[in-house]
């Protein structure tokens, strides 16, 4: 570096790894004008980038071509290449960050009196105290036939480069784009090399880039915003380049979040799972969740391998530390974050460290790929323990098409699963409930060795399924106990809590339990006999459950392009409802034989009751 005078007197050059890598040596070379004596190749070097080559990465391949390229210049200009040092074994090869090797090329220089040539500051620092003639090479400007950013435009998400194809891109926004060619013409194999040499040097020389993984086969690059993956034989069958960019920014506000699910997200959910299709915007919530939170001055940081995610400079991005993600969520715990976005969950190690750190207190927002929002949870049975589920997964957001379009909470109690009917079945059981209606829509508990994901019956069929069995009920009480004064409440879709006389209770229960079992069979439900004395104590059923026609019950409601559906119990046919938002009565209408009322959306009546729907408020009716 300071060593001009010695550099310009002496015409050797021992060039290290880095410099054959970035190409910038032979650039060097053509550039000088006095005669070069001899170039000296140390065994280190080559031994690296044969190592490289033959493992397929990408930098190994730009390298070797880099080689070819060296020796042709020498031959044209008569200079002599002499190959000198001992050969490094594997493990020196492997282990080549401890400085091992980079100390054989600088005494190589040393013995053959010639200038060490790096792109390596702690190479060239190094050198210079120890005494050497160092030539340190920056970056240099000249621009490339082609780069990668030539084929995007302000619309391009993606663009796929394969060998003996047309260039691709895809066009859009996530859930709204389209294939389509860029122009060009069909590639060479060449033409592609020459990109993936300049996308590898671009992001060794550019402080924003950095090359996340370089495998046999296989290089992921992230180049600024994109993320680069470029493919080669034997991984692939042909030379592919891979880049994404993200094109769409949005804010926790774009996503016209009631106000009940935004208060939730700041304040109760610390688990939260966000799920949806390749390409569907999952990414793009989970950045402007994280810069929510940042904006409520909480301390965020990200998990991401590779590291992808848009977020602005107040939230630092994390990879796992030498491939290893246990030990980056170490680090996160000795940091203590208020919130971590785990961008994305796949392999066994990703869900037993988002459940390691979930459960120390770390506040996580996880990515992952599903088609269903089920799904999310789905991925995590048999990788972490089932009854763990509710604890790392409170709330499960579910992304298509840029937009959320169904959010789920998860708890956990001991029941027995709907479709079960004996008593002893009683098992933990995790709920899955939509986060607006309180409808339970999934359970998840074990059955023998088996873990089960079912659907539970929509309420208002299993609210048919009973009224239609209230006669029949009497009925079969009387024929087998010949009890007659009794009230019930629904406790699932199978089972029903039975309310006697106390000195009745022994004749509906029989000898040995034979009595109610014959009831039990003849309802085909699950029956829980108690005493009048003990309602009170049940005060707390879902009130949705309970066919007391003097109760109140929680209404069903959809929607549709124009119209709005209130969908009432079939108890409530023909008779007059007192209709409430949050308790207060809104109006009082009669239920027709369809046990629906159809109400305009641009009605003002309406227009009241979709704005309390999508602001998650309780709509329930009174019969009168």
């Amino acid at each position: 570096m300071n060593h001009q005078s010695d550099v310009e007197n002496n015409v050797s050059f021992v060039p290290d790894t880095s410099v054959i890598v970035n190409g910038e040596f032979l650039k060097y070379l053509k550039k000088k004008k006095q005669t070069i004596n001899r170039i000296v190749l140390s065994r280190v070097v080559l031994a690296e980038i044969e190592h490289q080559a033959n493992q397929a990465r990408t930098t190994g391949v730009a390298a070797l071509e880099e080689l070819v390229a060296l020796k042709d210049f020498a031959s044209e200009r008569m200079i002599e290449i002499i190959i000198d040092g001992a050969r490094p074994t594997p493990n020196q090869i492997k282990f080549a960050s401890s400085g091992e090797l980079d100390a054989q090329i600088r005494e190589l220089a040393y013995e053959h009196s010639a200038i060490l040539v790096t792109a390596d500051k702690v190479q060239a620092h190094i050198a210079e105290i120890e005494g050497l003639a160092v030539v340190f090479l920056k970056e240099t400007t000249e621009k490339p036939r082609k780069r990668i950013d030539d084929y995007f435009t302000e619309q391009t998400m993606s663009v796929h480069l394969r060998e003996r194809n047309l260039p691709l891109a895809k066009v859009g926004t996530p859930g709204n784009f389209h294939l389509q060619p860029t122009g060009g013409s069909v590639l060479e194999k060449e033409e592609i090399e020459e990109l993936a040499k300049e996308i590898v040097e671009r992001a060794t020389r550019d402080p924003e880039s950095f090359i996340e993984s370089d495998m046999q086969g296989f290089t992921v690059v992230q180049l600024k915003n994109m993320r680069i993956i470029i493919t080669r034989p034997p991984f692939s069958d042909a030379m592919e380049i891979t880049a994404v960019r993200p094109i769409l920014k949005r804010k926790i506000e774009d996503y016209n979040l009631d106000r009940k699910l935004l208060q939730r997200i700041e304040t109760k959910s610390e688990g939260i799972l966000i799920v949806g299709a390749p390409g569907a915007g999952k990414s793009t919530f989970a950045t402007a969740l994280a810069e929510f939170y940042a904006d409520k001055g909480r301390i965020v940081k990200t998990f991401e391998n590779p590291r992808d995610l848009q977020v602005d400079d107040r939230i630092t991005q994390l990879s796992g530390f030498r491939g290893d993600i246990s030990s980056t969520a170490d680090l996160i715990l000795l940091m203590r974050p208020d919130h971590t976005v785990y961008d994305e969950l796949r392999k066994n190690l990703d869900f037993e460290t988002y459940a390691d750190l979930r459960l120390a207190g770390i506040g996580l927002i996880g990515v992952i790929h599903g088609t269903t929002a089920i799904d999310g949870v789905k991925r995590f049975i048999k990788r972490v323990d089932l009854g763990v589920i509710p604890s790392i997964i409170d709330t499960l957001i579910f992304i298509e098409d840029g937009e959320i379009r169904k959010v789920y909470t998860l708890s956990i109690k001991v029941k027995l699963p709907s479709g079960l009917k004996e008593r002893d079945l009683s098992r933990p059981v995790v709920e899955v409930k939509d986060f607006h209606s309180h409808k339970l829509e999934y359970e998840l508990y074990t059955f023998g060795e088996q873990i089960v994901v079912t659907p539970v019956q929509q309420t208002h069929s299993m609210n048919e399924h009973v009224a239609i069995s209230r006669k029949k009920i009497k009925r079969i009480l009387k024929q087998y106990s010949g009890v007659h004064d009794f009230e019930f409440k629904i406790t699932d879709s199978n089972s029903i809590t039975l309310f006697v006389r106390n000195s009745d209770r022994a004749k509906i229960i029989g000898k040995s339990g034979k009595t109610i079992e014959k009831i039990e069979s003849a309802l085909n439900l699950n029956v829980d006999v108690r005493s009048y004395s003990e309602m009170s104590e049940l005060n707390d059923i879902d009130q949705n459950n309970s066919f007391d026609e003097e109760a109140e019950y929680v209404i069903n409601v959809y929607q549709s392009k124009n119209t709005i559906f209130l969908v009432f119990p079939d108890l409530c046919v023909g008779k007059d409802v007192d209709i409430m938002i949050n308790g207060e009565v809104i109006v009082t209408l009669t239920v027709g034989k369809t046990a629906e009322i159809k109400l305009n959306i641009n009605s003002e009546l309406g227009s009241l009751f979709k704005e309390a729907y999508e602001r998650g408020a309780v709509i329930s009716a009174l019969v009168r």
